[in-house]
């Protein structure tokens, strides 16, 4: 082990230690091994000075089966079989916030106070820190449980390869670990949350650490025959967008994206990674295709899962026709979506499949297919936190184990976390183990797609529980999406293309629906508020899209020649399409106007419309002129029109005429039955 693997501290409150390792040498043992060398780092976390620091080295018995395997992972050794003497950590007594040196190397030979290696197999292996901390009694503060695969016995002949080596193919994934676009207008600069991605295409970042290690065994023919990778397509349009200049929010603005020249070079090498090697998708931004297909019915579905052509033209590698890689269980809206929407095989966790299989499936009630992945090896991979090399050791480990155990009936999927954080060497040093492994005939390359093809032998369901339903993307989230979904369609209903620009309607709002797709990635589970800071980035886009057609406001009065004389109303439309408007005068009680049409604004221009009106009355008053789409959505702010008026209308005058007439009847009439009451007296 040659990068930092982080443990989890027994449960066993306050943690007072975080212990780190840096090495572990060697990561498999061989016939030819002889001894076994660990060394990390120790830090004081806790508030308290800790004293007569010391580790060893705790071997428990070699796992029989499957079962105890998932064990082991999950639960530290209570007790080994073989444990080493304790050696001091340097300094053996630490300050709060300081760290010591820990370095032990054992024998193999079964020797006092050393480790008993008997015969091949996978092995669970304890890491044991004791110390003392003030006002507290000697104890084991800290532990780290890993596993050691055993390929041969000290001394003894090497395990022979199984007369059927298991066949394994390896899913690589490259996906960023959480959006990054908040705002990516048609035409304009992306806008990412933070520049954090520049330095995770840089040489050394996490992404860059990702290719080139794969990079490095692109020459050996049985891994690359074994290994295929899986894009998030969401990931691709974010490094392609930055290739262009992209800007970065601040909490005082925008400021220029400084990796441009990183994204152009990540970028060709992904290209060089993935030419004429197999390549599958996974929804856009990794999305909850449960909760987004509870949406409107399905209608951003397709922008989730219909993307191979986008992947194809960044890549320059077309993805695996009608495969996806879903994160996840699935319920059954989402799988009647996917169904429809040209996915025809799915690739997923056998623990997500009921009963669990041995093979392909057919899911209960549709026509998709499931090829489940490996759960012992997918869930060795993940184990430790997300920075930590234990899960590569660990899954180096069963790799071992199935090439131990020979074929069990079914090929070998490996899937690893989607989105693993691992320092660089880790990543090569699994490849390159998995190579020796090839290598020595313990396992069996076989290309992705030919595990794709085997027909299902049973059929399963997939295990939709409550639990999956809590996990779901929040409630508050998929309705701001069905609000702005809706709000999209009807602004699409008032597009057309323009016959000058040429621009399809549906490519202006593509960003934005893609936005919505973003709301719902399984990346914001677990991180309290970011669902809705992502649902909220898409409203701002939205209103922003809606703000570039608008009416624009006089910078003095407008005098009406006459009294019925036409308002003269400017309408900006920055978008490149053409647009239908509804224009309505509200807060006019000096002036009227009939039943308007709806008016045609061409892309990327200003056309003045003159709204026929007639005054009510003289002197000065104002008028809001609102802008909305033929089916209601208000278009930009409203404007307000200050109008100065000199003349009656020609309503207006009839109608002062007439209340003349009105009014003098009225004095005769009064007059008149004045005259006669004195003469009746």
């Amino acid at each position: 082990m040659t990068a930092a693997a982080e443990s989890v501290p027994v449960p066993e409150p306050p943690s007072r230690l975080k212990l780190t390792l840096t090495q572990l040498n060697p990561r498999e043992i061989n016939s030819t091994s002889t001894t076994l060398n660990i060394s990390g780092t120790v830090t004081n976390v806790g508030d308290r000075r800790i004293s007569d620091l010391q580790v060893r080295l705790e071997l428990g018995e070699k796992a029989s089966s499957e079962r105890q395997l998932r064990n082991n992972l999950t639960t530290p050794l209570s007790s080994g079989a073989s444990i080493s003497k304790f050696v001091d950590i340097s300094p053996a007594t630490l300050e709060p916030g300081q760290s010591g040196q820990l370095n032990v190397t054992v024998r193999l030979d079964g020797s006092a106070n050393n480790l008993r290696v008997n015969s091949p197999g996978v092995y669970p292996l304890l890491v044991n820190v004791n110390g003392t901390p003030d006002y507290g009694r000697q104890a084991r503060l800290i532990a780290l449980n890993l596993l050691l695969p055993v390929l041969g016995a000290p001394g003894k002949n090497p395990a022979p390869p199984p007369a059927q080596p298991a066949q394994v193919t390896m899913l690589w994934p490259i996906a960023d670990t959480r959006p990054r676009i908040v705002a990516a207008p048609y035409g304009g600069k992306a806008v990412l949350s933070d520049d954090a991605l520049a330095d995770e295409l840089r040489h050394g970042g996490r992404l860059d650490a990702l290719v080139s290690s794969a990079l490095s065994v692109r020459d050996d023919p049985q891994v690359g025959k074994a290994l295929c990778y899986a894009v998030d397509p969401d990931l691709l349009d974010t490094v392609d967008a930055m290739t262009r200049g992209y800007d970065v929010r601040t909490a005082t603005g925008t400021v220029a994206g400084s990796g441009v020249d990183a994204a152009k070079a990540w970028l060709d090498s992904l290209r060089r990674l993935v030419a004429g090697q197999c390549v599958v998708q996974m929804p856009y931004a990794d999305a909850d295709l449960s909760s987004l297909s509870g949406v409107r019915n399905g209608d951003l579905m397709r922008y989730a899962i219909d993307t191979a052509s986008r992947v194809q033209q960044v890549t320059g590698v077309l993805p695996l026709s009608g495969v996806l890689w879903a994160n996840g269980p699935l319920n059954n809206s989402a799988l009647d979506t996917l169904g429809s929407g040209g996915i025809k095989k799915l690739i997923v966790d056998e623990s997500e499949l009921s009963p669990g299989p041995s093979g392909a499936v057919t899911l209960r009630g549709t026509g998709l297919q499931a090829t489940p992945a490996d759960s012992l090896v997918s869930m060795a991979l993940g184990t430790g936190s997300e920075q930590s090399a234990v899960g590569v050791q660990n899954g180096l480990a069963m790799l071992a184990y199935r090439g131990l155990t020979g074929d069990q009936g079914g090929p070998v999927v490996v899937t690893p976390p989607r989105r693993w954080d691992l320092p660089g060497t880790e990543f090569t040093q699994l490849l390159h183990s998995f190579g020796e492994l090839l290598g020595r005939k313990m396992l069996t390359a076989v290309p992705l797609p030919q595990v794709l093809s085997a027909a299902p032998a049973e059929t399963a369901s997939m295990a939709y529980t409550a639990r999956d339903v809590a996990a779901a993307i929040p409630g508050t989230v998929t309705n701001e999406m069905a609000t702005i979904e809706s709000t999209m369609a009807d602004l699409q209903s008032a597009m057309t293309m323009d016959p000058t620009a040429r621009v399809d309607p549906e490519q202006v709002l593509l960003p934005l629906r893609y936005a919505l797709v973003r709301n719902t990635s399984t990346a914001w589970e677990g991180s309290s508020g970011a669902a809705e800071t992502s649902a909220a980035d898409s409203r701002t886009q939205l209103d922003a899209l809606l703000g570039r057609v608008a009416v624009g406001t006089p910078e003095v009065p407008i005098s009406m020649a006459s009294g019925s004389a036409p308002v003269p109303v400017f309408v900006h439309n920055w978008l490149p399409v053409q647009v239908a408007v509804r224009i309505v005068l509200n807060n006019n009680t000096g002036l009227r106007s009939g039943e308007l049409p709806l008016y045609q604004i061409p892309a990327g221009l200003g056309k003045t419309i003159s709204i026929p009106a007639q005054a009510l009355r003289a002197g000065k008053f104002s008028v809001t002129v609102n802008l909305s789409t033929p089916g209601g959505t208000p278009l930009g702010n409203p404007a307000r029109f200050e109008l100065r008026s000199n003349e009656y209308g020609v309503v207006t005058l009839i109608l002062t005429i007439a209340g003349g007439a009105a009014l003098v009847l009225l004095s005769a009439r009064q007059i008149y039955r004045r005259l006669r009451a004195r003469r009746s007296a």
